[in-house]
């Protein structure tokens, strides 16, 4: 019995390795997952006007080209500017409250929800960044982000440890970290495996194994950043092809050391140490929005709980100045301000008193804690009150350096220290109104009483959710990586001959078969599962856009345009002010399933205030010519670099021979027969 409870619990830490995650890596992926889809939202909101209410070009309409179905948004219910611009600043808001961890289950909801609508109101600006925080958004919903680092766990300590003196305020709060099972974890852990995986085999043209990939990406004007412009012109034919080489067996490599059940977590740290400095890499170099910062994020699930705690030891030795805190004891509200700080001192800096008597302190300080409180550095003896303690105290907590200086302000020191001196003034009235007791008054509040026991009903209810999420997630799961089989072409190739069946026997789809009502269920939140960055190949032709608006007194002006050069070759600097977006709408507008937004684009541009150049004048004509130069082929002298290529939007429909013919009468030219 013995070695079978022995095999038991080391079965158990093996599993707890592998499948199991620290609610103190939830609270880390919280917080930066949720700073950068505030970024998100933030990056994209003077783009209201343009892509997503009615004053704009509107492609909210939008539907699947095989199930014919719209994607999910609530933007549908938002229509003029105003009410658009309101539902992006709630977005705003609920990402703010995630980051905090307020309400972090119904925030977790709320953020998707609304972070989903932004993506799908306007799927022509997709990127691989919204895939992947579409993903996770939907994977993480599931999961307790709030348990650990957040408002809702300082409250819940508030609860369950109560402290009547500076004595309990000096014992330390351990903070419990459990580990925690869901699906929804083990369903981050897969995505994060498909995503490597897919970009690596989907990466199977010639330049990938000849190794020119790296270098043609290095000539991507409109999407490499300064550093990028520099680093391609070292970019050789020795470096290109060990990058080439390297990125697709790296990313292989990443898809299985992720799921891998032994070795853990020591072959995490080397997927997490390779991919920070890999997407790190392209995000300095290339202009890709924020897909590099969300699979930093992602990657930070892999954490285990040994790689918090050694963090932490680090970090504890850049924070290891102690201070003294002399505060009012007998104000209720100051006491539970000191509770709330002694909570959020992670690295145990704070000391507290309600009175010098026995310790060593400044003359001065007998007179000082009449008014104020009075922040002491033991080893100095340097003293701190009012606002300044304040930002003292905050600079203390982990990361407070941050804020703290906004305290100490020479232009707001002087509304800051009122704004203390009133709070100072009043605090006997906030401590009555907060119900907390003041001027020596017990609190009833703190006394203990055994803690409330759930009602059986409540914990059986509690457990049936807990199951039918689990399931949900499951299903979820299956589907996904089902899903991801069929859409990308690497993984047909090596691994299926479905499709080459299907085209054999000529067969149609079942749209009501199981399987494709599951596609139809991920893409409705737009859980798509296509990663092929820079797959199959890298772009040979870059694309851009000029607008030439006609004016009604005769002049003319060319938009998205920096300098007239771009129209004989791209540099970066005609890229500078138009970001992430525009290029994904410029590369994609001439696209099949785009090109029906052409007219809606030049409508646009007729009517639209959006320009400063426009001045209120009255446009008579619109024209739209798409710029096209391909890329120098290796060793290429600068003076052969291929010319750009200009090109009337709507371009000639190539399926329609009918189309042709009619151009061709147009044109007086005929096409060359072939013998």
């Amino acid at each position: 019995m013995d070695i079978l409870d022995y095999i038991v619990v080391k079965l158990r830490k093996y599993v707890q390795k592998w499948l199991y995650v620290d609610t103190r890596v939830l609270a880390l992926f919280r917080i930066i997952f949720g700073f950068l889809g505030l970024l998100d939202v933030l990056r994209r909101y003077h783009l209201i006007d343009v892509f997503y209410s009615t004053s704009g070009m509107n492609f909210r309409r939008q539907v699947t080209s095989k199930y014919s179905i719209k994607y999910f948004t609530l933007l549908d219910h938002f229509q003029t500017s105003t009410e658009v611009q309101l539902f992006f600043i709630i977005t705003a808001i609920c990402f703010f409250f995630l980051i905090l961890g307020y309400r972090t289950r119904l925030f977790q909801v709320l953020c998707a929800i609304g972070l989903i609508s932004i993506h799908n109101a306007a799927v022509i600006l997709e990127n691989g960044g919204d895939m992947t925080s579409n993903n996770y958004l939907i994977w993480t919903m599931f999961l307790p982000l709030g348990t650990s680092w957040s408002i809702d766990s300082l409250r819940k300590s508030l609860r369950g440890i109560p402290e009547y003196d500076v004595n309990d305020l000096n014992q330390k709060v351990m903070q419990k970290s459990t580990y925690y099972f869901h699906f929804a974890y083990v369903a981050c852990l897969v995505q994060l495996s498909m995503i490597y995986f897919y970009a690596g085999i989907n990466k199977t043209a010639t330049m990938w194994k000849d190794g020119t990939a790296v270098f043609y990406a290095y000539q991507l004007e409109t999407f490499l950043t300064p550093i990028g412009e520099w680093v391609s012109q070292y970019m050789s034919f020795e470096l290109s092809n060990f990058m080439t080489h390297s990125a697709p067996h790296a990313q292989m490599f990443a898809s299985i050391v992720i799921l891998f059940p032994v070795f853990q977590p020591w072959l995490r740290r080397i997927v997490i140490l390779i991919f920070i400095g890999f997407h790190g890499l392209i995000e300095i170099c290339f202009g890709i929005g924020l897909f590099g910062w969300f699979m930093f994020s992602a990657l930070l699930l892999l954490l285990s709980k040994e790689d918090i705690n050694i963090m932490k030891a680090m970090l504890s030795r850049c924070y290891n100045r102690k201070y003294t805190i002399f505060y009012d004891r007998d104000c209720g509200f100051c006491h539970f301000i000191a509770r709330i700080i002694k909570r959020m001192d992670v690295f145990s800096r704070l000391t507290w008193a309600d009175s010098p008597t026995g310790i060593n302190y400044p003359t001065n300080l007998e007179n000082l804690l009449k008014n104020t409180i009075v922040i002491v550095d033991p080893k100095t003896d340097k003293v701190w009150t009012r606002h300044k303690g304040i930002a003292r105290i905050i600079s203390v907590l982990p990361f407070g350096f941050l804020f703290s200086w906004i305290l100490c302000i020479p232009v707001l020191e002087k509304l800051f220290g009122y704004i203390y001196d009133l709070i100072s003034n009043n605090r006997i009235h906030l401590s009555k109104i907060m119900g907390l007791p003041a001027c020596g008054i017990v609190d009833e509040n703190l006394t203990s009483k055994p803690p409330k026991e759930d009602h059986v009903l409540f914990n059986m209810g509690r457990k049936g959710i807990l199951v039918a999420s689990n399931l949900v997630v499951l299903t979820l799961l299956i589907g996904a990586v089902d899903y991801s089989t069929t859409i990308n072409k690497g993984y047909q190739k090596y691994f299926s001959k479905e499709e080459e069946k299907l085209k054999k026997a000529k067969k149609t789809t079942n749209h009501n078969s199981p399987r494709q009502k599951m596609k139809r269920i991920l893409l409705y939140p737009r859980m798509y599962q296509n990663w092929n960055m820079f797959a199959p190949s890298v772009l040979r032709q870059e694309k851009w856009v000029i607008a030439e608006i006609t004016f009604k007194d005769g002049e003319k002006l060319s938009l998205f345009k920096e300098n007239e050069k771009v129209e004989e070759n791209f540099e970066y600097q005609y890229f500078t002010k138009k970001n992430q977006f525009w290029r994904k709408f410029f590369s994609r507008i001439n696209k099949t399933s785009y090109k029906k937004y052409i007219p809606q684009f030049k409508k646009w541009l007729k009517n639209t205030d959006y320009f400063s150049e426009y001045s209120g004048r009255e446009v008579l004509e619109v024209k739209v010519w798409q710029l096209l130069e391909s890329s120098p082929n290796l060793n290429m002298a600068p003076e052969d670099r291929p010319k750009v290529r200009k090109i009337e939007l709507p371009g000639i429909k190539k399926e329609n021979r009918r189309s042709k013919k009619n151009y061709y009468k147009k044109t007086e030219k005929k096409p060359i027969r072939k013998n």
